[in-house]
C-alpha cells in the first residue's frame, strides 16, 4: 500500500518557505530501524504515562490533601485525566493525519507530544495544591496521547499487510511491559517528584530518538480547514460506509467490557469474596497483575506472528478473545487465591493474542486513501477506554444482585457476544 501521495508539490512551512515533497514508496519490508524502534518507542511512552498513574498521583494527592479528602480530591484528578485521555487521542490522531509539515506527518506529534507530556510532569510532581496536579495530569494526558497517537498510526504508513500481525504483536507487548517498567522506576525513588520525571525522561528520550530513524510519510496538498463538523467527526466514523470497521469497534468494545468487569473490581473480589485480609490484598493484586502480563507478552508476538502466516486474523481474534472470557470465568468460580491466578493467568494469554491480531485486523480495514488512519486508530481507542467508564455504572446493580461473581460472569457473557460478532466483517479472512 502507498505510504504517501505520489505528486510532488510544494509543501508551506511554518516558517512560509516552500519544500518540495519527495515522493516516497511504499516499502516492500517495514525497514529494520522501524522494527526495532517503534516498539521501543511504544513502551517508553506508555512508561511515561503509567508511572504517574500507577503510583505518584496517590502519593502527591495524599501530600497536598487530609486522609478525610484525599479520597475525592484523586477520583477528580483521575477521572477528568482519563476522560482527557479517551478525547485526545482520535483528536490529535486526525490533526496528525492532516500535519503538512515538511518533517512528517507523524514526527512532529511524537516529538511535541512528549515534550508537552513531560514538562508536565516537572509540574505535576512538583504541585502544592490540587487544582495543579489537575491541570498538570490534564496537559500530560494530551501530550502523550497525541505522541501515542501518532506513534500507532505509523503502522500502515511503514508496514505492508503482511507483516502487519507481528509487528502488532510487538506493539502490544509495549503496554505490560510500559507497566512493569513504570513500577521499576517508581520504586527505586521515594519522593513525587522522581517517580514521575524520571520514567518520563527515560521514555520521552526513548520516543524523540525512534522519530528520527524512519522515513515519514509527507503530504503534498494542505487539507481544508477543520470545521466544527469535521471536530466532532474525529470521535467516530461512519459504520455504513465501513461496515467492516463498526463490526470490528463493537467487538473490541464488547470485548474490552468483560475485560475490564474482572479488572476493575479484584481487589474487591479478594475481600468481600475470598475473604482476604486488607494487608494482603496488594501483594495478591501484584501477583495477578505479573501472571497476566507474563501471558500478554508470551502471546501478543506469537499471536500476530502466526496470524502473518496462516493468512487468517478473524479466527484468531474469535479464540483470543474467548480465551480472555475463559479467564474471567474462572475468576468468577474461583473459590481460592491460587484459582485467581489461574484465571488471571488465562485471560492474559487470550489478551496478548487479541490485542495483536485486532490492531492487524483493523490495519487492513482501513480505508485504502490514509487519509485518517490515526483517526481512525483513535476511534478504537475509544473503544478499549470507555468501558472504564461504563462498566463501574453498571456495576453496583449487578454486585447487589448477584455479587462479584456475578458482575465477572455478566463481563464473560458480553465479551464472548463480541467475540462472535467478529463473523459479520467481510473482506479479509
Amino acid at each position: 500500500m502507498s505510504t504517501t501521495s505520489t505528486s510532488a508539490e510544494p509543501v508551506s512551512t511554518a516558517s512560509g518557505a516552500a519544500v518540495q515533497a519527495t515522493p516516497q514508496a511504499a516499502p516492500a519490508k517495514a525497514p529494520r530501524a522501524y522494527v526495532i524502534g517503534m516498539p521501543i518507542a511504544s513502551a517508553g511512552l506508555w512508561m511515561a504515562v503509567l508511572a504517574p498513574a500507577l503510583v505518584v498521583l496517590a502519593i502527591k494527592v495524599s501530600e497536598i490533601t487530609t486522609p478525610d479528602t484525599r479520597a475525592g480530591a484523586l477520583s477528580l484528578v483521575a477521572g477528568v485525566g482519563a476522560m482527557v485521555a479517551l478525547l485526545a487521542n482520535p483528536f490529535f490522531g486526525r490533526l496528525s493525519d492532516r500535519t503538512t509539515s515538511r518533517f512528517g506527518m507523524r514526527k512532529p506529534w511524537i516529538v511535541g507530544g512528549s515534550l508537552v507530556g513531560l514538562a508536565s510532569l516537572f509540574l505535576l510532581g512538583s504541585g502544592t495544591d490540587v487544582a495543579t496536579v489537575l491541570v498538570a495530569w490534564v496537559v500530560a494526558q494530551l501530550g502523550f496521547n497525541a505522541a501515542l497517537a501518532a506513534l500507532v498510526a505509523t503502522l500502515p504508513d511503514q508496514a505492508a499487510p503482511a507483516e502487519r500481525g507481528r509487528l502488532s504483536g510487538l506493539i502490544g507487548m509495549t503496554l505490560p511491559v510500559g507497566l512493569v517498567a513504570a513500577a521499576f522506576f517508581a520504586q527505586l525513588f521515594d519522593n513525587a517528584l522522581q517517580m514521575a520525571v524520571v520514567p518520563g525522561v527515560v521514555g520521552t528520550a526513548v520516543a524523540i530518538a525512534f522519530a528520527f530513524t524512519f522515513k515519514d510519510r509527507v503530504l503534498t496538498e494542505k487539507p481544508a480547514p477543520l470545521n466544527l463538523k469535521e471536530i466532532l467527526g474525529s470521535f467516530y466514523f461512519n459504520p455504513r460506509t465501513y461496515p467492516g470497521l463498526g463490526w470490528a469497534w463493537l467487538t473490541k468494545f464488547m470485548v474490552y467490557i468483560g475485560y475490564c468487569a474482572g479488572l476493575l473490581y479484584l481487589p474487591y473480589f479478594f475481600t468481600d469474596h475470598l475473604h482476604v485480609a486488607e494487608t494482603d490484598v496488594t501483594s495478591l493484586v501484584f501477583q495477578a497483575t505479573l501472571v497476566s502480563s507474563a501471558g500478554t507478552v508470551a502471546t501478543s508476538l506469537a499471536g500476530g506472528w502466526i496470524s502473518d502466516r496462516i493468512g487468517k486474523r478473524k479466527g484468531m481474534v474469535i479464540a483470543s478473545a474467548l480465551i480472555m472470557m475463559v479467564g474471567l470465568i474462572v475468576i468468577a468460580t474461583s473459590s481460592t487465591t491460587d484459582q485467581v491466578l489461574v484465571g488471571q493467568a488465562i485471560a492474559g494469554l487470550g489478551l496478548g493474542c487479541f490485542g495483536a491480531v485486532d490492531v492487524a485486523l483493523i490495519a487492513d480495514l482501513l480505508p485504502g486513501s490514509q487519509s485518517e488512519n490515526a483517526k481512525t486508530f483513535g476511534v478504537f481507542n475509544i473503544a478499549q477506554a470507555l468501558p472504564q467508564s461504563l462498566v463501574p455504572a453498571v456495576a453496583f446493580p449487578v454486585i447487589a444482585f448477584g455479587g462479584y461473581p456475578a458482575l465477572f460472569l455478566g463481563g464473560a457473557a458480553v465479551g464472548i457476544i463480541g467475540a462472535v460478532l467478529v463473523i459479520r466483517i467481510k473482506g479479509v479472512n
